[in-house]
């Protein structure tokens, strides 16, 4: 029995003993530095004053997405921006790899402003069923986003009573009508010009 336990520690110390002439090997290699003629970037330092990772990461995120005009629909301080009773058309692609659009009406009813996470509910009655459509604003698949009527006489930031009360706010074939109309007088405009 000692015998036994004699080999094991034998063979234990032996490969201890391979394992740190090993890692002295490779602990023995060269560095690699780039040639002259390639050029290093230097590491860049962002402004970091007061601010954490994530948000700098959230703020270019929303710049580059925001780049076509979506930012400003949500920004308090533009005048153009979507308030909670607009009535607004969401025209988005059906998929990624086709260019089918669908279009949904509806009344404005909840914003969440959250950096690349901004997204707005849009509430109609379709056939006396209420349907409700959440929307991410910087989503590839909206296609685009067009305010059909400002909201009046809304005092909350959501609206959510409307669920209870469809007759005040829906009433919204008129206005998809007249945008019809409107598009097909300016696409005539435009032809008579060109």
């Amino acid at each position: 029995m000692f015998r036994r336990a004699l080999s094991a520690t034998s063979r234990f110390a032996g490969s201890v003993q391979s394992r740190l002439a090993s890692s002295t090997a490779t602990a023995a290699k060269p560095t690699y530095t780039a040639p002259e003629s390639v050029k290093v970037p230097q590491q860049f330092k962002p402004q970091t004053k007061n601010k954490g990772l994530m948000q700098l990461i959230s703020e270019e995120e929303t710049k580059r997405l925001g780049a076509d005009g979506r930012s400003r629909l949500f920004s308090k301080k533009h005048p153009d921006c979507l308030r909670p009773g607009d009535v607004v058309m969401v025209e988005s692609l059906n998929s990624v790899s086709s260019d089918k659009t669908s279009s949904f009406v509806g009344v404005l009813i909840a914003m969440d402003r959250r950096g690349v996470s901004s997204n707005f509910t849009v509430r109609n009655v379709v056939l006396k069923v209420g349907v409700e459509m959440k929307y991410m604003l910087y989503s590839p698949l909206i296609k685009s986003v067009r305010v059909l009527q400002r909201g009046e006489g809304f005092r909350r930031a959501k609206l959510y009573y409307l669920r209870d009360n469809p007759g005040r706010a829906f009433r919204l074939e008129g206005l998809v009508k007249q945008d019809r109309i409107n598009a097909a007088k300016a696409k005539e405009a435009n032809a008579t010009k060109a």
